[in-house]
């Protein structure tokens, strides 16, 4: 059977599923261009959630200390009365939480319902918006080339993207492009298998990328290899000049941690046509991320590396930009920042009384883990949806069962490719589990609210955009995917700008001082096996593993015989540890996605600190220390 995958991944997958007695086989649909017949283990391990021993079956009700299954018409009464009890009193009392943790139509249908409640939002993210206003800000909107023109460039410069553990028809495209004699070099904090998707590998100190970038500027400035007409296409260029003359190429070497020579190479190649840069997500989630992204912005735009085929800036493009939505209709409303949650709740006015919860495992995923875990227990009532009884499930005081992927059908986009997947229902729900969608719908025809729930359906129809061939919904949904996009080079005419004209960056902040205390410099990278924390309970036996250089300075007195510690400002994991000689000495390296209640959770050591962009989290600013 033709489906997708509608996981928060940019590769967006088409899948064909068999069904034999009681196995299950998953593979990528061989004539979709990009899936090309393969995914990935994130999606094969999907199988084990459908039927885990853990999954949550019946709507769960708080009792004291324990929950108790309760019917979904006791379920959505209690719902309604909650509900409408917050929403007669004031409708900003009530907030609502919804994250990725499941794409498609259906799930901004089911946000949307909730925004026409009035009720109090989230705003910023926990991924991808730093590196989004950043490129918004210099291009004037988030764009790239067709994915597949990378295979048209001469160079691809790697900016931290880990192409081993995420987005594996990206991984495929630069392995292909290798093949193809193009020279690959990535820029990266060491460790892992980078070298597997390279030519040239240099190593960098952790969130210094901003550095490296305007000196690659001043080196192609120096020697006169920077492309005036694309200089003449900027807005702050006296400002960004006089900023790239402010520092020599030596100090700004220091500052990175990379060598004069490689920083001369890398002008080497930025001073030639058609290359590729592309950045990785990770690069935007230190303090000064949106700068980062600027001036690697900056740097592929002013050696005239944008605009043409083989050559261009990819960072992501907006999931939904090729579907339609102004059938939905837009209700502004109050609105918490989302990296900051808890500080938000707590000094919200007015003071929040209920909660709902779905499509996130926020307090899993947010910094501060511990402290928005309490924050959201102290809350008045909290109505959690989702199948597994996660960190977030355990504040609630309502929990109500959900489908999962394949147990509903839904559309959907991606944030790497211009395909639009149709995600066909394949399994039937456990008899208690209920979607996001029909839990809204029901909800709304107690609350009897104007707001407007058409059959799932319809909402595909409603949302499916008006194609070049006039491919019709129908065609479509029989084919299983269908190509959405409006163009296959970005900023071929100049940015999105009114103007036309690339805005530069005119800050360059620099490093903050060294904490003795906390020496080393944490990096939460994403889990190749799993995406995000949708980890089974029964797959958390064992405790975290987190990865450091052995030559590292900073953990000469560590007994890694004895019971070992990460520890920072906040609180303390025990660990297991596994070295990597690659790896930058100043860096500790932790795969994220796993629990507080089964010892692990890094967010629960990570303070809540905004990016330069006021929006995104702050990840990886934070500071730790090993100790037994």
């Amino acid at each position: 059977m033709l489906t997708a995958c509608t996981k928060d991944c940019p590769d967006s997958c088409s899948l064909i599923i068999t069904k034999n007695h009681k196995n299950i086989k998953v593979m990528g649909n061989p004539e979709h261009p990009i899936t090309k017949g393969f995914t990935c283990a994130k999606i094969k391990k999907h199988i084990n959630r459908l039927k885990s021993p853990s999954r949550i079956l019946s709507p769960m009700l708080k009792s004291g200390k324990t929950f108790k299954k309760i019917s979904w018409d006791k379920a959505l009464d209690i719902c309604s009365e909650k509900i409408s009890t917050a929403l007669k009193d004031d409708p900003r009392k009530m907030l609502h939480i919804q994250d990725h943790g499941a794409r498609g139509v259906t799930k901004k249908v089911t946000d949307n319902f909730f925004t026409s409640l009035g009720c109090t939002k989230t705003h910023g993210s926990l991924c991808d918006t730093t590196g989004i206003q950043a490129c918004i800000d210099d291009f004037g909107a988030l764009d790239h080339n067709n994915i597949t023109d990378i295979l048209n460039s001469t160079y691809i410069v790697n900016f931290g993207k880990d192409f081993s553990s995420s987005s594996i028809h990206l991984s495929q495209i630069i392995r292909k492009a290798r093949e193809k004699n193009i020279h690959v070099t990535s820029i990266w904090p060491g460790g892992g298998d980078y070298d597997k998707y390279a030519d040239k590998l240099i190593r960098i100190n952790p969130g210094t990328d901003r550095f490296l970038g305007i000196a690659i500027i001043k080196c192609l400035l120096e020697n006169n290899n920077l492309d005036q007409s694309y200089i003449d296409r900027c807005t702050g260029k006296d400002k960004y000049f006089d900023l790239v003359n402010q520092s020599s190429v030596t100090f700004l070497s220091e500052q990175c941690g990379v060598s004069v020579e490689n920083i001369k190479f890398l002008a080497g190649i930025y001073a030639k046509d058609k290359v590729s840069t592309i950045l990785g997500w990770g690069i935007q989630r230190h303090l000064t991320g949106m700068e980062t992204v600027r001036h690697i912005n900056a740097l592929s735009w002013l050696s005239g590396n944008v605009g043409y085929t083989g050559a261009g800036v990819y960072f992501s493009i907006s999931s939904i930009r090729n579907l339609e939505f102004d059938w939905i209709g837009y209700k502004p409303c109050h609105s918490l920042l989302l990296p900051v949650l808890a500080d938000e709740i707590e000094q919200c006015h007015p003071k929040i009384k209920t909660v709902w919860i779905n499509c996130s495992n926020v307090v899993n995923q947010a910094p501060d883990s511990k402290r928005l875990f309490k924050t959201l227990k102290n809350i008045e009532f909290t109505i959690v949806v989702d199948a597994f009884m996660t960190d977030t499930a355990a504040t609630a005081d309502l929990i109500l069962p959900c489908a999962l992927m394949w147990e509903e059908d839904d559309v959907m986009g991606s944030c790497m490719h211009d395909y639009l997947q149709y995600a066909k229902k394949v399994f039937t729900p456990p008899k208690g589990c209920r979607s996001d969608f029909s839990i809204a719908k029901e909800l709304n025809q107690r609350l009897n609210t104007p707001f407007s729930f058409p059959k799932r359906e319809e909402c595909f129809r409603l949302s499916f955009p008006e194609l070049d061939g006039g491919v019709s919904f129908d065609t479509f949904q029989e084919k299983g995917f269908v190509f959405a996009g409006k163009k296959e080079i970005a900023f071929g005419n100049g940015t999105e700008h009114e103007s036309g004209l690339f805005s530069l960056v005119n800050t360059l902040t620099s490093e903050p001082e060294k904490n003795p205390i906390f020496p080393i410099r944490l990096l939460s990278l994403i889990n190749k096996d799993y995406n995000h924390s949708q980890i089974m309970p029964e797959e958390q036996t064992d405790l975290p593993v987190i990865t450091i250089n052995p030559a590292s300075l900073h953990i000469k007195k560590i007994d890694f015989n004895k019971k070992t510690f990460l520890v920072s400002s906040l609180g303390q994991l025990e660990v297991k540890t596994k070295f990597d000689k690659n790896l930058h000495p100043d860096i500790i390296i932790y795969r994220k996605g796993d629990w507080m209640r089964y010892k692990g959770g890094i967010n629960a050591l990570i303070e809540a600190r905004l990016t330069d962009s006021g929006t995104g989290a702050a990840y990886y600013a934070q500071q730790v220390r090993l100790e037994n």
